[in-house]
């Protein structure tokens, strides 16, 4: 198990071939870039997923897909160039920050683009409780740990009757105000984009261990267009037909699923029960895709930009990595993953004067385990390296575009047919195996880094960390159909998981009521703008408290309104300064929408027992 200490952490070896982050700037780029020949003109699915997904699909479902899929990737790229301009201070623009679509000088390769890579065991587990732990259990401490890892807090909590608190504020560790250790969720402790799920035998003993790396959004977007593809994928990486459709609908209140207006097909719930915890059973459980709050491709993108901004105290730049975390205000302090990116990306812009941009297609992606870790048994009929594959992803690109190391969504670790030994019979730093996270501890996961010259002229943005902005600007929190944010709010989506990522959509020369938009620093009075053509009809305003504002709307789009995505932008004045959100609102033609029944909901008058419904799941 690695060290706790973060130097540890941000001091382990990339990769045996690849070029360290901190060089100076001529082992880099140099000055042979010159402009590629061949534009990116979309965002690649992860690990080109999306093709082999929709092989035997119709074509006009996968071209949908994947450009809904480069749409979204386009929409979290430019609002992480915008930063956070509504609450704090130091944190607009984001300049050094390039989007690769149409960029003439993105062109990755060996000399231009670096990975980043981190261990997959999560390392606030270490560093929060290696100490008690010790003091605790002595010199099982470090199985106590893995078996943390496995298990999470609430159920450690339960079985050892011991409490695991942590402090409120990371940056500020003296500080006397605590809370449990989280994130919360069924897998929400396992936030290094590495979560995973176990199958044991009657005995207890470990016979399977599956992990993912994939992104969330990926699977609403799927779901998007095609919920019975989503389906027979579920099947295909659990290994059985135990799955039903409706096991994977995101039911309201009432225990009815959700209906999507956009398609008219049922809503999906990420921490479905065969997509939730870390024990497999022949009913529930498993690991499809990500689920841990911070488990993002939104975040991840969100994070790299952060870190573009260099952050100067006193005249010194800071290249700690938690100290700049804590200037920054991006991810959380140690992990394994965030100060690792966070750091390495500033130092590219530090050291080597580029502009940065993760690597096409940007994704999560697990590395092959550090076979040498394990010891099998001297009779063994089989390798270690039987025992691992990669059930979805890729060892390595294919073609013409470059991106460095493994490309694995998901691998399984299984005892194969035909051995002569058990999972416990392996070895892992001379401990037998009984927990998945001892596994974890022998793979990196990975992101890229792309790099590009500055503009003529261009100068590096040096800020103070992070501060509050007081008084703030209005912003927006959600924009989607009023019943789906009830649901997903009443399934706690935005406390244990993520809620939907795709763009609402609407159509030109409609009216399209029950639209929430939930907001921060708004008030009744508040103006919203989604450009020409589209008006506002407030039905109901609700002051949740600390939780926001929520707004029942109507949007009407007139005949004239041109087709498209719509950037979104709120004011509580007129001389308040816009900085739009995209990918929250798109126009379509008149008679792309299916007409479905809506969910029944009278939303222009909530009552007093709703509003405190909704301050109690938020």
């Amino acid at each position: 198990m690695e060290n706790g200490k973060t130097m540890d952490v941000i001091g382990s070896p990339i990769s045996p071939t690849s070029k360290e982050v901190t060089g100076n700037s001529s082992g880099l780029i140099g000055d042979q870039v010159s402009p590629s020949n061949s534009l990116l003109n979309k965002f690649d699915t992860p690990a080109f997923q999306g093709e082999k997904d929709f092989k035997n699909q119709p074509v006009e479902l996968e071209n949908k897909f994947l450009l809904a899929w480069s749409n979204y990737v386009t929409y979290c790229t430019q609002n992480s160039q915008i930063g956070n301009p509504w609450t704090s201070l130091y944190d607009n623009p984001r300049s050094w920050y390039f989007n690769p679509i149409n960029e003439p000088l993105y062109s990755p390769s060996e000399d231009n683009t670096v990975p980043i890579q981190w261990t997959a065991f999560p390392n606030r587990v270490n560093f929060y409780f290696t100490p008690l732990f010790t003091q605790k259990f002595g010199n099982d401490a470090t199985n106590k740990l893995h078996e943390l890892a496995d298990i999470g807090p609430t159920a450690f909590t339960q079985k050892y009757n011991i409490e695991l608190l942590v402090p409120k504020n990371g940056c500020n560790p003296q500080s006397p105000v605590t809370r449990p250790f989280g994130p919360m969720g069924p897998r929400g402790w396992q936030d290094e984009y590495t979560e995973w799920s176990v199958i044991r035998d009657a005995n207890g003993d470990i016979t399977t261990v599956d992990f993912t790396h994939e992104n969330p959004e990926y699977w609403f977007h799927l779901w998007r267009v095609n919920p019975n593809l989503v389906l027979s994928l579920y099947q295909e990486i659990l290994g059985h037909t135990n799955v039903k459709l409706e096991d994977l609908y995101l039911l309201d209140e009432n225990n009815e699923p959700v209906i999507i207006r956009e398609t008219g097909s049922y809503a999906y719930n990420p921490i479905n029960k065969w997509n939730s915890g870390t024990s497999v059973t022949p009913t529930s459980g498993g690991a499809i895709h990500l689920t841990s709050p911070p488990n993002s491709l939104g975040a991840e993108i969100y994070l790299g930009a952060a870190a573009t901004i260099l952050r100067e105290v006193n005249g010194v730049i800071i290249t700690d990595a938690n100290a700049l975390i804590c200037a920054a205000q991006y991810g959380q302090i140690h992990r394994n993953s965030d100060p690792r990116i966070g750091q390495s990306v500033n130092l590219l812009v530090q050291k080597n004067n580029i502009q940065v941009s993760l690597t096409n297609p940007i994704a999560l992606y697990g590395q092959v385990p550090d076979f040498s870790m394990f010891i099998m048994p001297a009779n063994a009929n089989k390798t270690i390296q039987d025992c691992y594959s990669i059930v979805r992803g890729l060892s390595a690109t294919t073609g013409t575009d470059y991106y460095p190391n493994n490309m694995i969504l998901h691998s399984r670790f299984t005892i194969p047919e035909g051995a002569n030994f058990t999972m416990k019979d392996i070895k892992i730093n001379g401990v037998p195996i009984q927990w998945g996270s001892q596994i974890a501890d022998t793979f990196k996961v990975q992101l890229a880094g792309t790099g590009i010259l500055p503009k003529v002229g261009q100068q590096k943005q040096i800020f103070p960390p992070v501060a509050d902005q007081n008084p703030g600007l209005p912003n927006l929190q959600y924009l989607l159909d009023y019943s789906l944010l009830e649901a997903s709010l009443y399934n706690n989506l935005n406390s244990l998981s993520n809620l939907t990522s795709c763009i609402t959509q609407v159509e030109v020369n409609s009216s399209t009521s029950n639209i929430a938009i939930l907001t921060s620093g708004a008030n009744q009075t508040t103006q919203f703008n989604f450009g020409d053509g589209i008006s506002v009809v407030v039905n109901s305003f609700q002051d949740l408290g600390d939780q926001g504002e929520l707004f029942v709307v109507t949007l009407i789009v007139n005949s004239s309104t041109s087709i498209g995505e719509k950037p979104f932008s709120l004011s509580n004045n007129a001389t308040d300064p816009q900085f739009p959100v995209r990918g929250v609102l798109e126009v379509v033609p008149a008679g792309t929408l299916p007409s479905v029944k809506q969910n029944s909901t009278n939303n222009a008058n909530l009552s007093s027992e709703k509003i405190q419904y909704l301050k109690t799941i938020l």
